[in-house]
């Protein structure tokens, strides 16, 4: 028998539910023991039971960060993962400390004074309430938003999801009135470039941009000759995701995809070799800091989805987690590309999602 059925897109659905089971229990039968002899049911087994509670907890909250790795999410999931992820790493150290506490009045025998019994279930209240929001929050992710359900149906072929424009439509930018926006390459891309984005490092001369057209939709052609070079769009905004489609096929040097860029001294990325490896990072008064290190092998047009909301930092590639970590809340700022090597750079569409 395999450990995780084929239905499941992890070990973490299977999980998940025993320390919401034995937590409830260990906090009810604490309860209940006030009222029992202590031949039917006693501390002991009490501590017991958040002991195991709390075991069971941090296995599901490790193989909950390993399943966030598994799924593709619609963008509006993007926070309640992170609250969802955030509620169950305060649960556990919440619980973790408990259970310390706990098994240091045992070992003191403290707990056969009334009223310390009485404190230690009442401490133990507010773990439920962070097990409620946890559960909560975990619920929404999977039927509010689908999270790792219809596995079944997803093992057959996933495209790439595309918004390539058609060759008839002149349209390119378009701002939402939430002011999110989708740049889709037309005829007019050139001009869309420079009346959108602003130059921090090099200028649009040294890309030699042009608009190439094939059977469907067009692309921008972007010219890299070893100068660096980095630019934004205009709009600063705080949590959110921005979803690439590129070909840097013909590129070798490093696309960073960056984000809260202050400056050309300060901002984070992502960033993609040309060798296969993918960095995700900050920038700080021009020290670069890297958070994770991952290998990649997709190429030729490609759907890249980078996710920045509070401390959590997520990128995508072709639908599949590519690297995931976290660091410090970055500071409201821009989003644009960075580039350096030589070669062509292909831009199919950029689009950006407020992440509220």
């Amino acid at each position: 028998m395999e450990l995780i059925p084929e239905w499941a897109p992890n070990i973490h659905p299977i999980l998940v539910h025993f320390p919401i089971a034995i937590l409830f229990l260990a906090v009810f039968m604490d309860l209940v023991n006030f009222f029992l002899p202590d031949v039917w049911w006693d501390d002991t087994k009490t501590t017991l039971l958040y002991g195991v509670g709390v075991i069971s907890a941090i296995a599901a909250y490790y193989t909950g960060t390993w399943a966030a790795d598994t799924v593709f999410l619609p963008s509006q999931a993007q926070n309640v993962l992170n609250s969802h992820s955030n509620w169950a790493l305060w649960t556990v150290w919440y619980f973790v400390g408990y259970v310390v506490l706990r098994f240091g009045l045992h070992w003191f025998k403290m707990l056969d004074r009334k009223i310390i019994n009485v404190a230690a279930f009442i401490i133990a209240l507010p773990g439920v309430f962070l097990l409620y929001e946890t559960g909560e929050h975990g619920a929404e992710l999977v039927f509010g938003y689908g999270a790792g359900t219809g596995q079944l149906l997803q093992q057959e072929e996933v495209n790439v999801p595309s918004v390539s424009q058609s060759i008839e439509s002149n349209t390119t930018f378009e701002v939402m009135d939430n002011d999110n926006w989708t740049w889709t390459i037309g005829p007019n891309g050139v001009s869309t470039l420079l009346s959108h984005f602003r130059w921090l490092e090099g200028s649009v001369q040294d890309l030699e941009p042009e608009v190439l057209q094939n059977e469907k939709n067009y692309l921008l052609k972007l010219t890299v000759d070893s100068i660096p070079n980095l630019f934004v769009e205009e709009r600063t905004v705080q949590n959110v995701q921005v979803d690439y489609y590129l070909d840097f096929s013909g590129f070798q040097g490093k696309v960073s995809l960056v984000n809260h860029v202050q400056n050309s001294q300060n901002y984070d990325f992502v960033a993609l070799s040309s060798d296969g490896t993918i960095t995700q990072g900050r920038v700080i008064n021009g020290e670069r800091t890297v958070f994770a290190e991952e290998q990649y092998t997709a190429s030729g047009l490609m759907f890249i989805r980078t996710v920045a909301s509070d401390t959590h930092f997520r990128a995508y590639i072709n639908e599949e987690m590519a690297i995931h970590s976290h660091g410090e809340a970055p500071k409201a700022g821009s989003i644009g590309l960075k580039l350096n090597g030589t070669g062509t750079i292909l831009i199919d569409s950029i689009s950006l999602t407020q992440l509220n």
